[in-house]
């Protein structure tokens, strides 16, 4: 990648943070994971961020949603404090850029399954109720978001 210009390789960067988010997927979403997946999908989810921080056109959401898969797969592996951490970084990148909608309801979701993994039950209950409060514009990113609120925090 040494000969590439700084365009070339952020694009490289861009459609490996793809890939990689991409590949975290597969991994939630399989039924039964062992202890390796869950060391792999972590993996996965720290290149998606390394790549996505490197990428082409990078803004402060793929910031956000970067910090919110590291949130979300921390939780998955049993680990609700680290996931309270990235949950907060999410939520600080939203309020610090202005991020609204779709980032800022799932800022709060992952704040609030992370606080329940921790047994702060109204904690979590708190930041549940401020996910539902905000106002998506966009009819398929609502429905998205009202499907995975559907399961309490």
């Amino acid at each position: 990648m040494t000969d590439q210009t700084d365009d070339e390789r952020g694009g490289w960067h861009r459609a490996q943070g793809v890939e990689c988010n991409n590949s975290v997927w597969e991994l939630i979403d399989k039924a039964e994971r062992t202890a390796d997946d869950g060391e792999e999908m972590l993996r996965r989810a720290f290149a998606a961020a390394y790549h996505w921080q490197r990428a082409t056109g990078r803004g402060p959401a793929n910031e956000a949603r970067a910090v919110w898969m590291l949130s979300k797969v921390h939780l998955l592996v049993g680990q609700p404090e680290r996931a309270l951490h990235y949950g907060d970084r999410c939520l600080a990148e939203c309020n610090q850029h202005g991020l609204v909608g779709f980032d800022l309801a799932y800022a709060h979701e992952c704040r609030a399954r992370a606080l329940r993994g921790l047994g702060r039950e109204q904690e979590a209950l708190q930041e549940w109720a401020a996910a539902k409060a905000v106002q998506i514009a966009d009819p398929e990113d609502q429905a998205v978001l009202d499907a995975d609120l559907a399961v309490g925090p």
